[in-house]
């Protein structure tokens, strides 16, 4: 998370950002590639991969829930790349009768760290994308094939398309300031129920969405959320027989308000 902390700061310096299109002739989405510097000096720069989303579609976080296709991304034919670290802004939590989804609508920009190998080397960037679209009615598997090359230089300009990234790291979820702010509780009178006390929000503050980030194959059900005072309480409903099932896991509990997300952790 410190290494993301330092691209935003860097991240000021420039930004030139490359369009590239997205495979297919369904105009329900666009993807592109972009980068933060007009050319690296072998330290690690920040890029994006860029999708704009036609109104009434939507598409997926790396848990798409009870449905829906997770993105996914091969950087293997790159050149000159020592490392990529990508980001997963928080997405939204889709609540429809039967079929809890998380995504993204309208557009989301996944920011990458990207570590050159040879500083006198030019960065070739080659992502393969799969990921899915949905509408109301249907859902589509798409491909693009994103393609950028950062020549080496000593300095780059910054260009209009900074704030994007700029924005798109302010999406990825942050540590809580304070982790006491977050209590959780386990509970089995009924039913396997995770219960989640927020300090973080006092009124007039709107509750964030809560979405829990667990393994795979554990379903989490749709928050129930209420106030009593300043403390926001959240019950989840999980699909597993105990905490035991969950032992050893560290699940994560992102709080996503309007501009900004925090994230927490808890292990059974």
């Amino acid at each position: 998370m410190k290494l993301w902390r330092t691209l935003l700061g860097a991240a000021a310096i420039a930004l030139l950002p490359l369009p590239a299109a997205s495979a297919g002739a369904d105009s329900a989405s666009a993807v592109a590639i972009e980068a933060a510097v007009a050319a690296h000096d072998g330290a690690p720069f920040l890029a994006g991969i860029d999708m704009r989303l036609a109104p009434g579609w939507k598409t997926y976080w790396k848990n798409p829930g009870d449905s829906g296709i997770a993105p996914s991304f091969d950087w293997s034919a790159s050149e000159n790349v020592a490392d990529i670290d990508l980001g997963w802004p928080a997405p939204r939590r889709f609540d429809d009768p039967g079929d809890v989804t998380y995504g993204y609508v309208d557009e989301v920009v996944w920011p990458l760290r990207v570590v050159p190998a040879d500083p006198a080397l030019p960065v070739a960037l080659n992502i393969a994308m799969t990921y899915g679209v949905c509408s109301d009615s249907i859902c589509v598997p798409r491909d693009a094939d994103l393609a950028l090359t950062v020549p080496p230089a000593a300095r780059a300009e910054p260009s209009p398309g900074l704030p994007r990234l700029v924005d798109a790291l302010a999406r990825l979820p942050q540590p809580l300031d304070d982790p006491a702010a977050l209590a959780i509780h386990w509970r089995e009178a009924e039913a396997p129920v995770l219960e989640i006390a927020y300090t973080g929000c006092p009124r007039p503050c709107a509750a964030p969405q809560l979405i829990v980030d667990g393994p795979e194959g554990v379903w989490f059900g749709v928050p129930d959320v209420r106030r009593a005072g300043d403390t926001l309480h959240y019950t989840v409903e999980v699909g597993a027989l105990s905490a035991a099932a969950l032992a050893g896991e560290r699940l994560g509990f992102i709080l996503a308000g309007a501009e900004t997300a925090h994230i927490g952790w808890w292990t059974p």
